[in-house]
């Protein structure tokens, strides 16, 4: 009768650790299915015991307390389930709308529209109550434009986009040699542009000692601040041989664009330079 009991125990002890952590969670699922709100809310503290970077099962748990109005315990489990980075990137939007509800519940306001934002900035289709709430507005798409002239005989070489918008536009001229490059930084705001001027050059500087830095104009109270200056003697790379840039950098609401026209310094004459300028005197900051 003793080797009997022991054996019982021991069967038990097999099968119930014999379970993998995804099967306790598709349990939990059932149960909570049946309205076992407690006996699923067990075989997910289960599932997570098993297995403590499974994301999901966090956010079903706490998708379950929220429900049963146990929001402290809920928004523990959304953020481990946020801390995971989730894959796919749904669930992880799905778990921050639900601790933005969450926060919401407990009167968090701040919280909850950090979690509405955030989301919503990500492509998740957050409800308009939510947004409004927060005083959310949705961010413009925003690019650079500049009026190229003789633009037939220039080539776009390379084009780059993120979410649907303009990152980057790289053109040049088949000759003269001409390079003109138009780039978009995304949520990148209030950009020092006296700073970032010197940063170029600080960057130019360390590839050629002869580089030189010539200040030309700037406009830091317009609706979109802007910076116009030239680098000489800065090296090309690509082509191994010293280049001469006309540099102009704007701040839009969203994203901070830095462009320039360069060119082999032998070709760099002033009239040159006047025409770059010319260039630039066009740009603007195109919204959509």
């Amino acid at each position: 009768m003793k080797y009997k009991i022991l054996l019982i125990t021991l069967l038990s002890f097999v099968f119930t650790f014999g379970q993998t952590a995804t099967e306790y969670f598709d349990s939990g699922k059932s149960k909570q299915g049946n309205n076992d709100f407690e006996e699923a809310i067990k075989d997910y503290s289960k599932a997570i015991e098993m297995d403590p970077t499974f994301a999901e099962v966090y956010y079903v748990r706490a998708s379950l307390l929220f429900d049963n109005d146990r929001y402290k315990e809920a928004i523990t489990d959304l953020n481990k389930a946020i801390s995971l980075k989730p894959n796919p990137i749904e669930l992880y939007m799905a778990a921050l709308i639900l601790r933005g509800k969450t926060h919401l519940a407990i009167n968090n306001k701040k919280m909850a529209c950090h979690d509405f934002t955030e989301a919503r900035e990500l492509g998740a289709p957050v409800d308009e109550e939510y947004l409004q709430l927060c005083g959310y507005q949705e961010k413009k798409s925003e690019h650079v434009f500049v009026k190229i002239p003789d633009i037939e005989n220039w080539k776009i070489t390379e084009e780059v986009y993120e979410n649907n918008q303009l990152i980057t536009l790289v053109a040049h001229m088949k000759k003269p040699s001409e390079y003109l490059s138009l780039a978009s930084n995304p949520d990148l705001k209030n950009v020092d542009l006296i700073q970032a001027m010197n940063e170029v050059y600080k960057t130019a500087k360390s590839k050629s000692k002869d580089a030189v830095l010539s200040f030309i104009e700037k406009d830091v109270k317009a609706k979109e601040p802007w910076i116009m200056y030239s680098i000489q003697n800065a090296i090309n790379e690509k082509c191994n041989c010293k280049v001469s840039q006309v540099w102009y950098l704007t701040q839009g609401e969203n994203s901070f664009h830095s462009c320039f026209i360069s060119i082999k310094n032998d070709l760099f004459t002033n009239e040159k330079k006047e025409e770059f300028i010319k260039i630039f005197k066009t740009a603007k900051v195109i919204y959509k």
